[in-house]
């Protein structure tokens, strides 16, 4: 463990933050003249990089065997499960059948 690296790569779309920041910390200094604003928010955008490239550091890969890590795989199913079975529809007397096609008629108000 002592030999894996403590930074990454820094992900592109941190730069799409950081640009920015610097660029407004370069208008700041020399343009408007707040110094220690400029200083402070260009430290920031450094420090943002630095955590980012931390927080995407590479795993460590152990050297220890992975099978003892890994669980004990699922004992399979003895028998395989059977769907049950779907009922049928029951069969309608034609009073129902005429029943269903005729629309009901509502009581006047």
């Amino acid at each position: 463990m002592a030999g894996s690296p403590k930074f990454g790569r820094i992900d592109p779309l941190c730069w799409v933050v950081v640009v920015p920041m610097v660029v407004v910390s370069v208008v700041l200094i020399v343009f408007v003249g707040l110094r220690d604003v400029g200083i402070g928010l260009a430290v920031l955008a450094v420090l943002l990089l630095v955590f980012d490239s931390w927080a995407n550091r590479p795993k460590p890969e152990l050297d220890e065997d992975r099978e003892e890590r890994r669980p004990p795989p699922r004992a399979k199913p003895q028998a395989p499960r059977q769907r049950p079975a779907q009922q049928q529809p029951r069969a309608r007397t034609p009073q129902q059948q005429q029943q269903r096609r005729q629309p009901q008629q509502r009581p006047r108000r």
